[in-house]
C-alpha cells in the first residue's frame, strides 16, 4: 500500500476542517440563533403613525400656522427620546420651503404646496389647518361676512364697517407679508385669486400668527386672518367671524363646507431620513393626532377625499 506524504495528509485535514466549519456556520434551521431587532429600530422609519427613537439634532421651520402643532409634537417626541434635539422656528411657508431646499432646515413647514421648480422636495402631509377671520372687539354687530363683503374689504371697495352692518368705524386690514402661506391660502380660497389692495392697512414685515392677532387686538377697526387654534386662545381679545354664515370648525372643514383651510405640509429635501422622518412619522401617531385636535387642527386621516381633492394644485 502506497504511503501518503505528510503534506498531502495536512492538506486533506485542512480541507476537512474547513468543510466542517462551513457546515456549522451555514446552518439556517430552527436551531440557529436569530438576531433580535429592537422595536425602535430605524427600519421602521417611513411608517406613518409609528414612533421610533432616533438620536440627533434637526431644525424645523416655516409656517407659523403649523408651528404650534409641530412644537407640541416635538416636545412629546423629545420626552420619549431624550437623545433627540428638535428646534422649531417660524418665518412663513415660503421661507420654510426655501430653507429646506437650501439645507438650512431639515424639515420645511408649509401651508402651501411647493413650487414647480422645487421638485427635489418631498411632500409629507400631516394635518389640515383651519383659518379664520378675526376683528377687533370694537367692531360690534358683525358676526359673519359674505365672500363678496370680504372681497370688498380687501380690495378697498368697503372702507367703513357701517357699509357691512357694523359701527361707524374705519376698516383697517392687517396684511401679512408675501412669504405667508396663510395669505396665499386666503387669496386662493376666500378672495378667489384676487390680490389684496385694501384702502387702509397695517402691513406686517414679519410673518407671525401671534403678531397678526396682537395687531388686530391693539388696532381699532382692525381685521386680519389667523389659524383658528391660535385665535381661539385669545378669548375675547378678538372676535372670530363666520364666512357666508358658516363657522370655522373641524366638522365644517371635513366636508369643505367652510372653505378657509389648507393642507399642512412638512417637506424634506429628498426622501426623509433619520430624526426628520421619525418626527414626521410621529406627527401621525395617536399622540400627534391628539395634539392636533387640542389645537383645533384636523388630522389628515379624518378628511374626506372629496375635500382634500378640492385643495390640490390646479394643473
Amino acid at each position: 500500500m502506497k504511503k501518503r506524504s505528510p503534506i498531502a495528509i495536512l492538506v486533506g485535514l485542512a480541507i476537512a476542517i474547513c468543510m466542517l466549519i462551513s457546515a456549522c456556520g451555514g446552518d439556517t434551521g430552527s436551531g440557529g440563533s436569530t438576531p433580535t431587532v429592537s422595536s425602535n429600530s430605524p427600519k421602521t422609519l417611513g411608517t406613518p403613525g409609528n414612533y421610533t427613537c432616533v438620536s440627533g439634532s434637526i431644525t424645523v421651520g416655516g409656517s407659523t400656522a403649523l408651528q404650534p402643532l409641530v412644537n407640541a409634537v416635538a416636545k412629546k417626541y423629545q420626552a420619549k427620546c431624550s437623545s433627540a434635539t428638535i428646534t422649531v422656528q417660524g418665518g412663513g411657508s415660503k421661507t420654510g420651503l426655501g430653507q429646506v431646499e437650501a439645507g438650512v432646515f431639515q424639515i420645511g413647514d408649509s401651508d402651501i404646496f411647493a413650487l414647480s421648480n422645487q421638485s427635489d422636495l418631498v411632500d409629507h402631509q400631516v394635518a389640515v389647518v383651519v383659518f379664520t377671520l378675526v376683528v377687533n372687539p370694537d367692531v360690534t354687530g358683525v358676526s359673519s361676512l359674505t365672500s363678496q363683503q370680504i372681497l370688498g374689504i380687501y380690495t378697498g371697495k368697503y372702507t367703513n364697517w357701517n357699509q357691512v352692518g357694523g359701527p361707524n368705524l374705519p376698516i383697517v386690514v392687517v396684511s401679512r407679508p408675501a412669504t405667508s402661506g396663510t395669505r396665499a391660502t386666503f387669496k386662493q380660497y376666500v378672495l378667489n385669486g384676487t390680490s389684496e389692495s385694501p384702502a387702509k392697512s397695517t402691513n406686517l414685515t414679519a410673518d407671525s400668527t401671534k403678531l397678526v392677532l396682537q395687531t388686530v387686538e391693539q388696532t381699532n377697526g382692525a381685521i386680519g386672518y389667523a389659524a383658528l387654534g391660535d385665535a381661539s386662545q385669545e378669548g375675547s381679545k378678538v372676535t372670530i367671524l363666520q364666512i357666508d354664515g358658516v363657522a370655522p370648525s373641524a366638522d365644517t372643514v371635513k366636508t369643505n363646507t367652510y372653505k378657509f383651510w389648507n393642507i399642512e405640509h412638512m417637506y424634506t429635501k429628498g426622501p426623509g431620513t433619520g430624526l426628520a422622518q421619525a418626527l414626521i412619522d410621529y406627527m401621525l401617531s395617536p399622540d400627534g393626532k391628539a395634539a392636533a385636535q387640542d389645537l383645533k387642527f384636523v388630522p389628515i386621516t379624518d378628511m374626506t377625499q372629496d375635500a382634500l381633492s378640492a385643495h390640490q394644485p390646479k394643473s
